[in-house]
């Protein structure tokens, strides 16, 4: 899939235009994935800096970051500004000073996540960037994509990290399948994060979500076209499971949730039924 990045740079004397890269933006319009990430080290960009600019610039790039995180929380419209291609765009053109963007790029990869590996490893060069002893949910994502491309379902048939509402609740799914009306949601967790009270919150939310549109039925928010969400579509699961002996409360809390929303787990391996029954349910019914 293509995802379009932007290198953050530091440039502590626009004048002499001297530069490091402190971190990177990447993401997708279509897919609605977007992630921000800053290098671990500052000894580069410490190196340059004659103008003692550097603790201005970094509050410059955690606003942008804040402002990535607060989509993730506030989802739809009347919260910050949706970050976009134009967007970027807007921001490299804008941005000429201690802090700039680069014009944004094409990376090809399964998810936003997964184009910043590839960009830190060739483009920002983060010497003591840390390696994750644990899985994030990319790889179950990645499966999802791929389970939807080998049964053929139409791409302007699923929406990636789409909104969905039902009453005063609304969350984030990572896909929805509809033809006019939603056939299936999917939701992919990690169960190996290290921060599992988070998760669990997550995982409660979700829960109150899924039970209401069990009980009500929803709407698809994206656009403003109301996509009918029905009480009875079908809802997956797919996780990435706790490593053989790693406690995970949330997991738990997780696989009782699914039991009472009718939510059908799915593991890795078993993605391509997702895709499978995705093309069945867009069918006319007969």
């Amino acid at each position: 899939m293509d995802f379009q990045f932007s290198v953050i740079r530091f440039v502590p004397d626009p004048a002499r235009g001297e530069f490091v890269n402190i971190g990177a933006i990447a993401g997708s319009d279509q897919a609605r994935d977007w992630k921000l990430r800053l290098v671990s080290s500052l000894s580069r960009a410490k190196a340059i800096d004659d103008r003692a600019a550097l603790p201005a610039a970094m509050a410059c790039a955690a606003e942008l970051e804040d402002h990535i995180a607060a989509l993730e929380q506030l989802p739809g419209t009347g919260g910050p500004e949706a970050v976009s291609v134009c967007m970027l765009r807007a921001r490299a053109a804008e941005m000429q000073n201690i802090v700039q963007l680069s014009a944004p790029a094409p990376v090809a990869a399964d998810s936003a996540e997964d184009a910043l590996d590839l960009i830190f490893d060739q483009l920002v060069l983060d010497a003591e960037r840390r390696s994750y002893d644990f899985e994030r949910k990319n790889r179950a994502q990645a499966a999802v994509r791929n389970a939807y491309r080998s049964h053929a379902v139409p791409a302007n048939a699923v929406r990636e990290r789409t909104s969905v509402q039902c009453g005063p609740f609304e969350g984030i799914f990572d896909f929805a399948v509809h033809n006019g009306r939603a056939v299936q949601l999917v939701q992919c967790w990690s169960f190996q994060l290290p921060n599992q009270s988070d998760l669990a919150e997550q995982v409660k939310a979700w829960s109150w979500l899924v039970h209401e549109i069990r009980n009500k039925g929803g709407k698809l928010a994206a656009d403003g076209d109301g996509v009918e969400v029905p009480r009875d579509l079908d809802i997956y699961a797919i996780a990435v499971e706790p490593k053989p002996g790693q406690p995970s409360p949330a997991y738990n809390e997780a696989k009782a949730a699914f039991r009472e929303n009718g939510v059908e787990e799915v593991g890795l391996g078993g993605a391509e039924v997702i895709g499978e029954r995705a093309i069945a349910a867009l069918q006319p019914r007969r």
